[in-house]
């Protein structure tokens, strides 16, 4: 884990457990199906989140250019 990215997976985290939390809150519903359903969309929404913010921050400058590409 490169250090630059370190906050930004960390918020991603952050995200997810939030967002799927309160994905449940709002629902109402706590049976084991919707648990399972509403983690896996939490993770795919923390993902997409990540991804896009850190394609927004690379930019922007505020991040390090990747090292997979050729600049």
């Amino acid at each position: 884990m490169s250090r630059p990215l370190l906050p930004l997976k960390a918020g991603a985290i952050v995200f997810t457990l939030l967002w799927t939390a309160w994905m449940m809150w709002w629902s109402g519903s706590f049976s084991s199906a919707n648990v399972i359903i509403l983690a896996l969309c939490g993770a795919a929404v923390g993902y997409f989140w990540y991804r896009a913010m850190r394609w927004q921050f690379e930019r922007m400058g505020m991040l390090p250019p990747r090292e997979d590409r050729p600049d």
